[in-house]
């Protein structure tokens, strides 16, 4: 019993300290918000289009290493493929491995659209603020650091769909050259 509530103590101290820490966090970043816009533009550009690409970055990723297994002729888990595919069992089921790659790779299409769409729209706007259209001043400025900010996990996410696509390529490649044989 004696050392349950130890053990409680050293919780609710632990979590007081991480409350407070997450406090002077979330101070330090307003100060930096109000001593300089720019930076905390682009910190939300870079952190809001992160969390957006999460999905593309690890999916292309998974989708590249997989692919790359593959080709090493390294063994793959049909069931993971299948999960992350997101199809009904039924019809995916027979499928073969580099099908479900493919499968994978091109779920992941409405995501991308969606994606680019978002950070072309950022883009534009940058855009049109820095030609004076609009407004102009010191909007502008903070707009084009929310776009900088944005285009970090962009092409982030670019290089890994360049990726995963050149593997995928390279996975159709060898299945083509298994049945020819």
């Amino acid at each position: 019993m004696k050392k349950e509530r130890i053990v409680w103590w050293l919780f609710m101290i632990l979590f007081a300290i991480t409350v407070v820490a997450a406090a002077f966090g979330i101070a330090a970043l307003v100060a930096v918000a109000a001593s300089n816009p720019e930076t905390a533009a682009f910190l939300i550009g870079l952190i809001g289009f992160w969390l957006f690409a999460n999905r593309l970055i690890f999916g292309y990723g998974g989708v590249a290493n997989a692919a790359s297994m593959f080709l090493k002729g390294e063994e793959l888990s049909k069931e993971t493929l299948m999960a992350k595919v997101k199809e009904p069992v039924e019809k995916i089921k027979e499928m073969s491995i580099a099908s479900l790659l493919i499968l994978w790779y091109n779920s992941l299409e409405p995501f991308k659209y969606a994606y680019y769409l978002a950070f072309f729209l950022v883009l534009t706007f940058s855009v049109v603020l820095g030609m004076n259209i609009i407004i102009a001043g010191p909007v502008a400025l903070v707009v084009k650091a929310l776009t900088y900010g944005a285009a970090i996990p962009t092409l982030i996410v670019w290089g890994l769909e360049l990726l995963s696509g050149y593997y995928i390529a390279e996975v159709v490649k060898k299945v083509a050259e298994d049945i020819n044989k």
